[in-house]
């Protein structure tokens, strides 16, 4: 059922009327119109104002035709309906302007009915009112069972303080009817969430409960299981075990002698490891304990691993060997007995507290560093039977005074006494025959140096930096003087030399600015010939030309040369 008004405000069924009834007359307004609506349908009336005519006219050919789709469409009209709802809000702000062009609407209903075919048969007067009588009228006619249900919701649309309400009439919703196939839908699915809340159950609790299904029939089929279960716990063997465990008194005894067994000795093995390494696991060396020493068969001193400052060196050792005592910062004085030949190299060499070093009667070699940077070594005694001595072997030794060298030894190596900055004095001895380079360089304290008569070679640097050098002979076998040999000692004043000594490098006296009186030792005798005065005199030219070139100038004025010499 769909119920709406016509321009006459005549409520009608528009499913079974095409048009209004009353105003065709197939209806009367007064007896037929208070019928009560077919029982099992509802209808919701809505107060409604008068609009114009000829709005609800154009609009009745769009209602008619969506009347047929309404209901083929239900699913759309639900949807549509809440976009209906809000736009009331916009249609209550427009009703204040119609209500204020009354009498213009009344003149253009008034021609729309004219042209109406039913209106030439009945002309009725326009209502004008709001519809609330025709209402109350329809409400009374419908009976009491249905009234309570709808009550409150057609009161609501008709007495609520005469809001303005869009015209448009909203479409009856019906129950739908209840199909057999829904029902069976329904079961079905209850059906499935009978079967899913048996699924439910997770998989631990099903096969707990076969388990105990099976147990509880094999326990049935097999009583001997049984029997042999109940016999095993009378068997009253078990607590006696028990009893002769625990009065056992041989764990204990065990334990006690764990207690008692000497391994406290035996924690000397991973000692003797930290301090000499895979040494200890070697055949051919023997650990002496006694000194902290380890000692190959061979005589050599491999390594020493004590503490103590004063160290001697026993007489079963001939070599000390390589790294022995490196980096040793306890030791202060060393004692080497008369068995020790060689001193291989870096043997000592950072030992930066020993003092004190008693050489062997019998040492022969000192191999390369072998006493590098022992920063408070102050005097050195080496045996006359020493004959070599490596590089560097006293280098950095900044606290070394006094040296005295043996009468054998045959070279004066590189580096020797390199940077030695307290030495003061140096003898080298007569079998010396040539002094390596840098061999005294940046002995910054070096006053006085004798050279024996076996000297023929003086090094590169050999006596470079040595700036409190001030007076040096050298004697007539030195035949070569190389480069920079003594570059840079700025107090040096006197040279004596010979005229034999023909190889003097260009740079050989470089920077000694200080020098001024060079004597030639040939001069001293009374009866030498003219030919070699100019010689000696040439020499001395050639000395100031490397120190200053205006005194060579000088020179060469004051004796006759031409400075073509030069």
């Amino acid at each position: 059922m769909k119920m709406t008004r016509c321009p006459e405000k005549h409520l009608y069924d528009a499913d079974e009327y095409k048009t209004c009834p009353y105003c065709s007359g197939e209806l009367k307004a007064g007896s037929e119109q208070g019928k009560a609506p077919k029982k099992g349908k509802v209808v919701k009336v809505r107060a409604v104002r008068a609009r114009r005519s000829s709005d609800i006219e154009e609009k009745k050919p769009a209602e008619a035709k969506a009347a047929p789709k309404a209901e083929e469409k239900k699913p759309v009209e639900a949807k549509a309906a809440p976009k209906v709802k809000e736009k009331k809000p916009v249609e209550a702000k427009a009703a204040p302007k119609v209500e204020e062009k009354k009498p213009a609407e009344a003149k253009a209903a008034s021609k729309v009915e004219e042209k109406k075919p039913f209106d030439k048969k009945d002309k009725k007067p326009v209502r004008t009112d709001d519809g609330a009588e025709l209402a109350i009228e329809i409400m009374e006619a419908i009976p009491e069972s249905e009234k309570a249900k709808f009550k409150d919701d057609v009161k609501a649309d008709i007495f609520s303080s005469k809001k303005k309400i869009d015209t448009t009439p909203a479409p009856v919703k019906l129950d739908k009817p209840v199909d057999k196939k829904d029902e069976g839908k329904k079961e079905r699915a209850d059906r499935k969430t009978a079967e899913k809340a048996q699924d439910g159950k997770s998989e631990k609790v099903r096969l707990e409960e076969e388990i105990v299904i099976k147990e509880a029939k094999a326990e049935e089929k097999k009583p001997e299981a049984l029997k042999a279960v109940k016999a095993e716990e009378k068997k009253p063997e078990a607590p006696k075990a028990v009893k002769a465990e625990e009065k056992k008194p041989e764990a204990p005894k065990a334990e006690k002698a764990e207690e008692k067994k000497p391994e406290a000795p035996k924690l000397d093995e991973p000692d003797n490891y930290e301090k000499y390494g895979d040494l200890v696991n070697d055949e051919n060396i023997e650990i002496d304990d006694v000194n902290n020493m380890a000692i190959d068969k061979n005589g050599t001193l491999v390594k020493y691993v004590g503490t103590t400052e004063s160290i001697v060196i026993p007489e079963k050792v001939k070599v000390i060997g390589k790294y022995a005592f490196r980096g040793n910062e306890t030791v202060k004085k060393v004692v080497i007995s008369d068995s020790v030949r060689i001193i291989d190299k870096f043997a000592f060499c950072h030992c930066f507290n020993l003092e004190e070093v008693i050489f062997s009667k019998n040492l022969e070699a000192i191999g390369e560093n072998a006493f590098l940077k022992c920063l408070r070594l102050k005097e050195i005694n080496l045996p006359e039977s020493l004959k070599r001595v490596g590089k560097g072997a006293f280098g950095r030794c900044n606290s070394l005074e006094n040296v005295v060298l043996p009468a054998y030894l045959q070279r004066i190596s590189d580096l020797m006494f390199f940077s030695c900055k307290k030495l003061r004095r140096i003898v080298i001895s007569g079998s010396v025959e040539a002094i390596g380079n840098a061999a005294f360089s940046e002995c910054y304290s070096l006053k006085k140096v004798i050279i024996s008569n076996s000297v023929a070679v003086i090094g590169e640097s050999a006596f470079s930096w040595c700036r409190s050098l001030e007076k040096i002979t050298i004697p007539s076998t030195v035949k070569s003087i190389s480069n920079w040999a003594f570059y840079g000692c700025q107090n040096l004043t006197d040279l004596r030399i010979s005229m034999n000594t023909k190889d003097i490098k260009e740079d050989a006296f470089c920077g000694c600015e200080m020098l001024y009186n060079i004597s030639i030792a040939e001069f001293e005798d009374e009866n030498i010939p003219l030919d070699s005065i100019k010689k000696g005199h040439k020499q001395t030219i050639r000395i100031l030309k490397q120190i200053n070139r205006k005194k060579a100038e000088r020179y060469a004025r004051e004796h006759g040369f031409s400075t073509l010499f030069i």
